[in-house]
């Protein structure tokens, strides 16, 4: 008997033969928007050209890069080209005092040239220089040449392929002619001249 009156103390503290409390079951919420998936690109910076740059294809097959006048030495009359990312060896041009740069590109070549631009010591004279890439190095396509300011117009192309001879490049130059007719007793002339492509 005290048994009994155990056990059914023990029941009733516990809860034995009630039902459970049954919890009812939880939704499930399902999300019906469909997922985007947003792909982030890589953002490609392109290259900010420093001032008086030129951009062009000087190794065949590559991507454009740029040139520009690095530094110009005016005491010791020097004047640096350099190149995007230093990815070409620099051009180093003495006895000239700046320069501009400019780009060419010719059917008879398979890549673009540069053109430089040279200021001289003497004010009133552009001197001209065009390379190629080539087998690592920068090579003179042709010597320098000179133009008189008198003579540099917008329409003068001062160095183009000879159409007659496309071995051979056409270009003017300025030479200094004693001349009695003229007020200061000589003039400078402009003369052209087909000269055979060093480089190619």
């Amino acid at each position: 008997m005290k048994y009994l009156v155990s056990l059914y103390a023990f029941g009733l503290l516990f809860g034995c033969g009630s039902n459970p409390k049954e919890n009812p079951p939880k939704e499930i919420i399902k999300n019906t928007t469909p997922i985007e998936e947003v792909i982030i690109e890589p953002v490609i910076k392109e290259p900010i050209l420093p001032p008086g740059a030129v951009e062009a294809n000087f190794i065949e097959g590559e991507v454009p890069l740029y040139a520009h006048v690095k530094y110009v030495d005016k005491k010791n009359g020097k004047t640096i080209i350099a190149f995007q990312d230093k990815k070409l060896p620099p051009i180093t041009i003495s006895e000239t005092y700046g320069a501009s740069l400019s780009s060419l590109r010719f059917d008879e070549f398979d890549r673009d040239l540069l053109l430089i631009t040279t200021k001289l010591k003497d004010p009133i004279f552009n001197k001209y220089f065009l390379y190629i890439y080539k087998d690592g190095q920068w090579k003179k396509v042709v010597n320098g040449f000179s133009l008189h300011k008198s003579h540099v117009t917008d329409s003068l192309i001062p160095i183009r392929i000879d159409p007659e001879n496309p071995n051979n490049l056409f270009r003017y130059y300025s030479v200094f002619d004693l001349d009695e007719t003229s007020e200061l007793g000589y003039t400078w002339r402009l003369l052209s001249e087909s000269i055979p492509i060093q480089n190619k």
